[in-house]
């Protein structure tokens, strides 16, 4: 809002003036209006101004007096004129900035909450005040004052002259319109393609209406009068001389080239590398985040539909969304998880994935997908209502084709690429292969019609999805390790979902209190976090040790659970988690998560309860196993031919007895169809069978798996020689 005060009362002339432009009486009688002194300008209007120390004052004044609705105060004049012929945000900063070249200034915002004092004026009786913003740009640019310059860069140029609204091409004494106003403000260059392109501009006009298109052109096509003059057409309603447009936009190009530093066109959201691939920023929807001394002006960004958007404040987000997921640590590991996905690029080591929560209906899944979409945007989960939510929805679902989405994967910019309700996919046998090919980074390359090779690089993510099952399920059971290092399983419990060995409390997930909290969090405040986190990371980038970090996360991680959960493949999925606890830590110490909430021990605890839910479901068939020798009396030394279903061979291995299992008992142990199949190939993939021979238990006679049980002992079960069986140790208390 803009106010002025006036010590006379105005009278009814001047008051119309000023309703006509926009402005309400804030004194005075409200039915008669007598007596007004105050009034009030809102975002309907625009005011110029022409400050008392220009050059031009004292020439200009008369004129503007003679012909506008003016207030003079002791600073200058203002002269307010209504918005809406000029209400394009384009044109109004154009006019801003040609404006503020000569001395002058348009204010279209009004935040100006100061109380201006002077003395309002009108022209002279029978004379109406000009109404149009456009009519005193042409008093401006009849006194000489540069305006056409200031607003083209140029008056005349190779025999064409500008106008204010036209560019003419004078011949001798012949003058032709050639079409509306055209300038060139950018030339850009593609970082992907190394393409050149051109941002071109034109002034356009619809009866009483003025606003500025922009078209961002290949520099090709620019050349290309056919293409350009077919373009001005289409997106202005003008009439435009051919020929003659063709050459003025060739010799402004090559003025533009020659003068106007090019610029690193950004299209796509994410990390913003130089030529030699060092990250000098990060685009976050229509926010442009640079490292410490990157120049702003080398960029310029224009991202069509970004997936990012915005509402509430971090600390918001803090109060609302992290401190309920405080109380969870599961959530607390995902939310780390979801942040991991953005630093998935900056260190080496972490490898493509897709993590998956599994759990009962009503467990929170789709809540905790909306959390972690949250993060980065639209907190919106599919088919729920989203009633003053901005921007896309973040989370996508499998009633997408395989190939739509690892598309979609592909376009995942910053952050993960999120997927409910894994178990309605259709994809059959393909499944494995839609795990596999994600997990290696959905690159394809293909042939096109004409021989071209048409290629998507592979692209690091982690996909994050839920579902009522698990990917283990979904896969066959002849499925390769490389499947299980690619899909990673978490168990949020409910229903039937359940683990031998596992107490009931360990799967209790989300408390209905915390539910309510965070689902009203999520709803108000969102996308804040990742713009932040992004900042944090930029400002470590030049003084980090984050890979020394990693390996020293994963070794945290690797002491908390058994040596094979440290082998080649499930190595990597560690990777995982040890880069979602140092993402933790990066969004700790640089204030993303307030320390009121959260501690790196909470941190931690939660990384490393997702990583426990992932190895008790992964390697659940060795609880299940290990709940069985247990309830074991005796286990005593055989041959196959004592027909015994289980018994110790012979052969020991690192210190303990390996065991012959029927493979009857163990379909009792891990009953249903073809199980005990899927099982076995596990064991042989653990590398837990003492030898895999082809036929070597099946071949005429009774089939037995010859197992190890090392492993035992890091399951904190150990072989009693005296009692001929297996026993838990007791842990002390701490």
């Amino acid at each position: 809002m803009s106010k002025f005060f006036s010590n006379d009362a105005l009278n009814a002339d001047v008051i119309d003036a000023v309703i006509r432009a926009g402005g309400k009486a804030l004194d005075g009688e409200r039915g008669s209006l007598i007596g007004v002194k105050s009034i009030e300008f809102s975002e309907s209007t625009v005011i110029f101004s022409l400050p008392k120390t220009h050059r031009d004052y004292i020439k200009l004044l008369p004129t503007l007096k003679k012909h506008c609705l003016t207030f003079q105060s002791s600073a200058g004049v203002f002269l307010p004129f209504p918005k809406k012929d000029i209400d394009d945000n384009k044109l109004l900063v154009f006019l801003q900035q040609a404006l503020v070249g000569i001395g002058l200034n348009i204010d279209f915002t009004l935040v100006d909450v100061d109380l201006k004092y002077g003395l309002w004026s009108i022209p002279e009786s029978g004379v109406e005040p000009l109404v149009h913003p456009f009519k005193v740009l042409e008093i401006f640019e009849s006194h000489g004052m540069g305006l056409i310059e200031a607003m083209y860069g140029r008056s005349q140029f190779n025999g064409f002259e500008f106008t204010l609204e036209q560019i003419r091409f004078r011949k001798k004494q012949d003058v032709e319109d050639v079409a509306p106003c055209i300038w060139i403000d950018k030339v850009l260059r593609d970082p992907v393609t190394k393409h050149y392109f051109t941002q071109i501009n034109i002034l356009s006009r619809s009866g009483m209406k003025y606003g500025v298109i922009s078209s961002i052109i290949p520099n090709t096509d620019l050349q290309d009068s056919k293409k350009l003059t077919d373009l001005v057409i289409s997106i202005t309603p003008s009439v435009v001389d051919r020929k003659l447009l063709g050459t003025l936009v060739k010799e402004l190009l090559r003025h533009a080239v020659i003068q106007i530093g090019t610029q690193t066109w950004i299209r796509t959201e994410g990390w913003i590398r130089d030529e030699d691939g060092v990250i000098e920023g990060c685009a976050c929807g229509q926010e442009l985040l640079l490292a410490p001394g990157v120049d702003p002006d080398r960029f310029h960004m224009d991202i069509v539909a970004p997936r990012l958007a915005q509402i509430g404040t971090l600390s918001g987000w803090n109060d609302a969304v992290l401190a309920p997921v405080s109380q969870n640590l599961t959530l607390l590991g995902a939310v780390q998880l979801g942040l991991a996905s953005t630093m998935v690029d900056l260190v080496s080591g972490v490898s493509s994935c897709i993590i998956n929560f599994f759990g009962a209906a009503g467990r929170g899944k789709t809540l905790t997908l909306s959390i972690l979409a949250g993060l980065y945007g639209n907190s919106g989960a599919p088919g729920q209502s989203k009633p003053g939510q901005v921007g896309k929805t973040m989370i996508e679902t499998f009633g997408s084709t395989q190939r739509a989405l690892q598309a979609k994967g592909q376009q995942a910019s910053v952050g993960p690429f999120l997927v409910d309700e894994i178990g309605s996919n259709s994809y059959g046998d393909l499944f494995e292969s839609y795990v596999y090919e994600t997990g290696n980074g959905n690159g394809r390359t293909k042939l096109s019609g004409n021989g071209d090779i048409q290629e998507s690089p592979p692209k690091t993510l982690f996909v994050l999805t839920t579902g009522e099952v698990s990917i283990m399920s979904l896969v066959s059971r002849n499925a390769k390790q490389g499947v299980f290092d690619r899909g990673v399983d978490i168990n949020v419990g409910g229903g039937d979902v359940s683990f031998e060995g596992e107490d009931t409390d360990d799967f209790v997930f989300l408390q209905e209190d915390v539910k309510k909290a965070v689902s009203a969090g999520i709803s108000k405040e969102y996308g804040t976090v990742a713009p932040a986190f992004v900042e944090a990371l930029l400002s470590e980038m030049k003084s980090q040790s984050w890979e020394v970090e990693l390996a020293q996360k994963r070794q945290e991680l690797a002491d908390s659970f058994p040596s094979y959960v440290s082998k080649d493949g499930p190595n990597r999925v560690l990777s995982r988690f040890a880069l979602a606890l140092l993402a933790g830590e990066v969004a700790l110490r640089n204030g993303v998560f307030s320390e009121q909430y959260v501690d790196s021990d909470d941190l931690f605890n939660g990384v490393l309860v997702c990583a426990h839910r992932w190895v008790t479901t992964r390697w659940n068939h060795l609880y299940v196993l290990a709940d069985a020798l247990c309830s074991q009396k005796r286990i005593p030394y055989s041959t196959p031919k004592s027909g015994l279903p289980l018994y110790r061979h012979k052969d020991q291995y690192e210190g303990m007895p390996t065991l012959m299992i029927a493979k009857d008992f163990m379909e009792e142990i891990f009953p249903g169809r073809n199980q005990v199949e899927t099982i076995s190939k596990r064991f042989k993939d653990d590398g837990l069978i003492v030898r895999s021979d082809p036929g070597r238990h099946t071949v005429g006679k009774e089939p037995y798996y010859h197992l190890k049980t090392e492993w035992l002992l890091e399951h904190q079960i150990e072989w009693s020689e005296d009692w001929e069986r297996f026993e838990a140790v007791e842990l002390p208390d701490m």
